[in-house]
């Protein structure tokens, strides 16, 4: 079933590097994007290198932590 009131789901970017994960929510109305809220997080060192993630429980841990961050931001 089609609703106009339904609010419009929010679209997730991750950037994962090797010194930090990088996460953007954003918002559209219509063709325009918002940036609702975004955050950044440290990596220990060697947690990612070469485009390889080394250390899964390290960078998943980033990554929670800056959801986190996300969700405390509204």
């Amino acid at each position: 079933m089609f609703s106009f009131n339904k609010k419009s789901v929010p679209i997730l970017g991750v950037d994962i590097s090797a010194t930090a994960i990088k996460l953007l929510e954003l918002s559209r109305s219509g063709s325009k994007f918002r940036v609702e809220s975004y955050a950044v997080e440290a990596l220990p060192p060697n947690s990612v290198s070469d485009k390889t993630i080394n250390d899964i429980e390290q960078v998943g841990e980033a990554v929670a932590r800056a959801v986190k961050k996300v969700r405390h931001a509204h």
